[in-house]
């Protein structure tokens, strides 16, 4: 070892001994933690259940409610799925019990037996919800004791058949105290005495005589004909037997307080108080009255809707309008907004077949641009307004022009069309009416001198040659074809028929020759549909000695007119 080796021997060895026992300390203390970590499981389960509980309870909830308000959001994600349906079933069990209670009372409101309640209701100024309970609740007596007055002991005692046994004396004890007690503290003058109480969910009617009285017990809601069926029964023993007390023997009169002897007598005096049975015509009347008017609301108001549906569809199907809103207070009126084109049909227009009863409906529109073809056709045709021989067609946002149209038009309408609202492509197949005019005013021009060319010849006098027959039909096919070259040319149409002659003759004698052939080639264009009004026979053509045509036969010459304005 070297000197400096033992010097930092000396120097250090208590430091260095103090280090390694420090760190023996921290290896044992991490070898205990990892030892509790994987004991601890097994010591929390085995520990008795109520100290542990005790321990833990605090820094449980301390940790709990420091968990819920720094981490509420992850609590609350984890609790939902848990949460969730236990709200929807506690909701889902409150509307059950909501739509049963509802049932319950529309089943009484629509029915017969309900309108007559409410008949009695209105009639006898008691609420309907009275009226339900004393007719629609049933009652049940249960036990019924007959007490002597004075010493408070049982004479009789009757309970209906599935109700288990009281104890009598008990009962008789506690009901002679009570009405004691009524009697000298809580009655005036000692009159009063305890007539009704509640027992439970049982009530308790108590009816008292001279030596006697007679207390049942009774499950639900009793009519007052119970209580007087009660005094009747109790007047009736104390009529009967004079001596009524702990020696008496009722016999034959103990039938008459069993619980479905007075039940019965209850009913036996309802039936008696409400007088002679009434006809059910009456109501059956009103019935039938309601009915009726539910009946015509119902087909007045289905009638009703049926015309507000037809306007609602009318207006989704109008071009250029877009239907937002559309109210209607029953046969009174109808409030209608949308958005409307300015080129669109009036939205009037949409329910203008629908039988409305008079209702002009209101109605409320701001404007927007529309996409329609319809519309856009009407768009097109303001903006543009083409001439009579063009025609303008929209389909799919594509613009389709088509005929014959100025080159000043036509230009325009080029420069134009693209920008019209609602147009995607425009297509123009429209040429110049100038050039048009002139290619039909030449091919007029030469089409008029074929046709003054051609010659039906005649053999002698108005005997035509076996060939006329074929030329008049080539001459008035040329006309048809002419007339269609005039239309485009824009003049006017007169077919003058002109007869011809030979030499031989004379004068006089060749003009009668050439009226009659021209009358008979005029006849015969007439006659193979050219129109009368087109054609003038001429006899004399009025040509210049040296320019006569010698010749037997007869032809069309063409003269074109200008179209009046």
């Amino acid at each position: 070892m070297s000197d400096l080796d033992r010097l930092k021997e000396l120097l250090l060895a208590e430091e260095r001994e103090a280090l390694a026992r420090a760190e023996a300390r921290v290896e044992a203390i991490e070898r205990d933690r990892a030892a509790l970590a994987e004991a601890l499981p097994k010591l929390v389960r085995d520990a008795p259940s109520r100290p542990m509980a005790s321990a833990l309870a605090e820094p449980v909830a301390e940790a709990l409610g420091s968990a819920v308000r720094e981490h509420r959001r992850s609590i609350v994600d984890a609790l939902f799925p848990i949460i969730g349906p236990m709200i929807r079933k506690a909701i889902t069990e409150a509307l059950r019990g909501l739509m049963n209670d509802l049932n319950g009372v529309l089943e009484q409101s629509f029915t017969l037996r309900g309108l007559r309640w409410r008949l009695e209701a209105m009639r006898s100024g008691v609420p309907y919800a009275q009226v339900v309970l004393r007719h629609g609740l049933r009652y049940r007596v249960d036990h019924v004791f007959l007490i002597e007055r004075d010493s408070g002991l049982v004479l009789h005692r009757a309970s209906a058949p599935d109700q288990p046994e009281l104890d009598g004396d008990a009962i008789a004890g506690m009901l002679t105290a009570i009405g004691q007690f009524v009697r000298d503290s809580v009655g005036r003058d000692g009159g009063d005495a305890l007539e009704a109480a509640r027992v439970g969910s049982s009530v308790l009617w108590v009816v008292e005589g001279p030596r006697a009285f007679l207390a049942c017990f009774i499950d639900g809601v009793p009519p007052e004909s119970l209580r007087a069926a009660m005094a009747d029964a109790l007047e009736r023993l104390h009529a009967t037997h004079a001596d009524l007390g702990v020696d008496s023997t009722l016999g034959e009169d103990a039938a008459a307080l069993a619980p479905e002897a007075l039940v019965a007598a209850a009913a036996a005096d309802a039936d008696a108080t409400a007088g002679p049975a009434r006809s059910p015509w009456p109501l059956r009347i009103v019935a039938l009255v309601l009915l009726a008017l539910v009946a015509a609301w119902w087909v007045r108001t289905h009638r009703w809707e049926s015309r507000v549906d037809a306007v609602r569809t009318a207006l989704e199907a109008h071009p250029g309008f877009v239907l937002t809103s559309l109210s209607s207070r029953t046969w009174r009126s109808i409030t209608i907004e949308g958005l409307v084109d300015a080129d669109a049909e009036p939205p009037a227009a949409a329910w203008r077949g629908v039988d409305l009863a008079g209702v002009v409906p209101a109605i409320t529109t701001r404007g927007y641009v529309s996409g329609d073809d319809a519309v856009v056709t009407r768009r097109a045709t303001r903006l543009l307004a083409p001439p009579d021989g063009v025609s303008l067609t929209v389909a799919g946002g594509m613009l389709a022009l088509r005929g014959e149209a100025d080159s000043a038009w036509l230009d325009d309408a080029r420069a134009r069309a693209a920008w019209i609202a609602g147009v995607r492509e425009v297509s123009i197949e429209v040429s110049d009416a100038h050039d048009a005019r002139a290619r039909a005013a030449a091919g007029l021009a030469l089409l008029a001198d074929e046709i003054g060319s051609r010659f039906v010849h005649f053999t002698h006098d108005v005997d035509v040659a076996p060939d006329a027959a074929l030329r008049v039909e080539a001459i008035v096919a040329d006309i048809a074809r002419a007339r269609v070259l005039a239309g485009s040319a824009g003049v006017a149409l007169r077919l003058h028929a002109e007869g011809f002659n030979d030499a031989p003759g004379s004068e006089a004698v060749n003009a009668d020759l050439r009226v009659a052939r021209a009358a008979w080639l005029a006849r015969e264009l007439v006659a193979r549909g050219v129109p009368a009004t087109m054609v003038e026979a001429t006899g004399d053509v009025g040509v210049a000695a040296g320019d006569a045509i010698l010749v037997r036969g007869a032809r069309v010459r063409v003269v074109q007119e200008a179209l009046a304005p």
